[in-house]
């Protein structure tokens, strides 16, 4: 029975580097495909720096990374390969219609944006000193908190 052992990234490279694999083997499963390579009796499994299995779903990205690693020429096992996927992503619906609502609401803005702009071009507009405002304003809210007291009685 062979011992088998995790490779990351960095790992294969030099192993690849170095021309220390025996073999290299493109192992299909259920959703995609994993790499192992066999040293000298012992076989590694190239794992995410999560630890876990990198699984591949399509082999194209897989023998295009082995081909960036160093690896040309790898072998392929796909007695247990099977094409559907295993991975489903059910917050990917949710995720879409959030984006489709945040792009709704962006549009939105910036047709109120655009609209306060032209408005604001406009040789009709109207425009309002600010101090006389601001003093209106507070006015307003001094007679709201005296009747506001009036009516704590």
């Amino acid at each position: 029975m062979m011992t088998l052992i995790n490779i990351d990234h960095q790992a294969l490279a030099r192993l690849a580097n170095d021309q220390s694999m025996q073999d290299t083997v493109a192992v299909g499963q259920p959703g995609g495909w994993f790499v192992e390579v066999d040293l000298n009796g012992t076989r590694g499994r190239l794992v995410s720096r999560r630890g876990s299995v990198r699984v591949f779903s399509r082999f194209e990205t897989l023998a295009r990374y082995l081909k960036q690693v160093g690896i040309d020429h790898f072998s392929v096992n796909a007695e247990h390969y099977d094409a559907t996927p295993t991975r489903s992503r059910p917050d990917a619906a949710n995720r879409l219609a959030r984006t489709h609502e945040a792009a709704e609401h962006n549009a939105w803005f910036r047709k109120q944006v655009a609209t306060a702009l032209e408005e604001a071009d406009s040789p009709n507009a109207e425009w309002v000193d600010h101090a006389p405002a601001m003093a209106k304003l507070r006015r307003r809210i001094k007679e709201g908190s005296a009747k506001r007291d009036l009516n704590a009685d």
